[in-house]
């Protein structure tokens, strides 16, 4: 006899379902197969005021994905990916935010709890995301976008502790905002030209397997601890461009961050690339980064920091990500060996 994999609770948390996604218009996705959020209750604690209200998320983290390589944790892109999906069904689905409204990502941050939690077992891990959001709104109540705080619970484990803040707009305000951004940096830099073909890095110096998942040149790094490479944008990518975009989206910025660090990090200390993981990012967006130009990525290297509640030795890692001079992203990402 089969037993049933879910068996029913009594707590309103365990009522949450983890047997099928949510639909893919509510974490903006156009593949079926990457979305990740499966159900969503709203806290009955919650106040009418809605000036601060308390959300659960599931999602479940899938063993195998293009982006998922490392044999022995869930990859640090899953996790932002989660993160960002849980915000986008929370603002559809709860806060009546309308679907056709273009989301951006002012900031994001997370700290890492317990890697063994984000180990991959011998079955999906459900996860539970916990997320107390305050609402920005205009007069007529209106939300223009939320600051959040989550906790995000891998099979009952508090995994990762984050943080960050959305703001939502109508196409049309998107669109006169990206068309003023690009005039922006037209006028920066009037010299500017298509990126050039670039030659990404080798996989294996920046903790990557599949080529298909490099997304920066090779890093070139100083005795000192300061990096640069050049972002390598491929509008194919299965996950990375899932749909159809007209700007650098902020995942490929973090992954490229990522990268950088990894490669510096690795090669300062002695390392193996593959070995590092990410146990801290904090990210703040200031400019859309534009398709058509290239995209710098510099880096500096931090002194080594004790993590005391991981039991390892972490590395802060600056990094930021320009276009013809300006900032686009300022992203401090942490890593530390683990295997």
């Amino acid at each position: 006899m089969t037993l049933p994999m879910e068996l029913p609770s009594s707590t309103p948390r365990d009522r949450l379902r983890f047997d099928a996604t949510v639909p893919r218009a509510l974490v903006h996705r156009a593949s079926v197969a990457e979305v990740f959020i499966t159900d969503s209750l709203a806290s009955a604690a919650n106040t009418p005021d809605g000036a601060e209200a308390v959300f659960d998320v599931a999602a479940q983290l899938p063993r195998g994905h293009v982006i998922g390589e490392n044999p022995a944790a869930y990859d640090f892109l899953l996790i932002v990916e989660v993160l960002r999906q849980t915000g986008v069904l929370v603002a559809h689905q709860h806060l009546g935010v309308a679907i056709d409204s273009a989301f951006i990502f002012k900031s994001l941050s997370y700290r890492v709890r317990s890697l063994e939690a984000l180990r991959i077992g011998s079955r999906p891990a459900n996860v539970v995301v916990s997320l107390t959001v305050r609402p920005e709104r205009n007069r007529a109540g209106r939300v223009l976008g939320f600051e959040f705080d989550g906790v995000f619970t891998v099979d009952d484990t508090v995994a990762l502790e984050a943080s960050g803040a959305l703001m939502f707009v109508s196409r049309r305000a998107f669109d006169l905002l990206r068309t003023k951004g690009r005039e922006r940096v037209r006028a920066a830099d009037p010299g500017s030209t298509l990126v050039s073909r670039l030659a990404p890095a080798a996989p294996e110096t920046i903790g990557r397997r599949d080529p298909r998942n490099v997304v920066v040149t090779e890093p070139a790094v100083d005795t000192a601890g300061n990096a640069l490479a050049r972002v390598v944008v491929d509008t194919a990518h299965p996950h990375l461009f899932d749909h159809q975009l007209d700007h650098v989206p902020g995942n490929l910025q973090l992954e490229a961050a990522r990268q950088v660090a990894v490669a510096s990090v690795a090669r300062l200390h002695g390392l193996a690339p593959e070995n590092l993981v990410v146990t801290g990012l904090e990210a703040v967006f200031t400019e859309f980064a534009e398709l058509d130009l290239g995209t710098s990525v510099l880096a500096r290297v931090d002194g080594v920091r004790h993590a005391t509640d991981l039991g390892l030795l972490a590395v802060p890692v600056a990094v930021r990500t320009e276009q013809s001079g300006s900032l686009c992203s300022d992203v401090t990402v942490e890593v530390a060996q683990w295997a």
